[in-house]
């Protein structure tokens, strides 16, 4: 049983940034995928609202007469609503922006976040010497 010891002394970071990366990526692919479906239905949901609110009748007055009301015109709502219905005409672009969006949000965040572990781990093992791990070959089975 042949083991030997070793100290890390560095790690480097750049590709522990891309390990980060890639591993934030993939962590939030499905958390994106799943805020792109509903902002879909949300968006959808809302210019249908407001479709309904443009054409609303009310009997104000109990007499059985339905008085017509434009809601969107009357609380200034007109920008909005075209807002929403590009964004529902758009909708697998809206998709794809909001996946790739949080992908890349996700990425980002824990390439800088294993980056910054990366440096303080540098600066600490200089100080102190790093780690010291213990290597055996692949063949051995000592179990503690």
């Amino acid at each position: 049983m042949s083991s030997q010891r070793y100290r890390v002394h560095r790690i480097s970071v750049l590709p522990l940034a891309k390990f980060g990366a890639t591993l934030g990526a993939a962590a939030m692919l499905t958390p994106s995928l799943i805020c792109a479906l509903i902002s879909s239905q949300l968006i959808t949901l809302l210019r249908l609202l407001l479709e309904q609110w443009q054409r609303s009748q009310v009997d104000a007055l109990g007499l059985g007469v339905p008085v017509e009301f434009d809601f969107i015109r009357l609380l200034g709502l007109e920008t909005v609503q075209a807002w929403l219905i590009r964004l529902d005409d758009q909708r697998l672009a809206v998709m794809f922006v909001i996946i790739l969006g949080g992908v890349l949000t996700g990425g980002i965040f824990s390439a800088g976040t294993i980056l910054l572990l990366g440096w303080i781990y540098n600066f600490v093992a200089a100080l102190t010497g790093g780690l010291e791990v213990q290597l055996r070959t692949q063949g051995d089975t000592d179990v503690h």
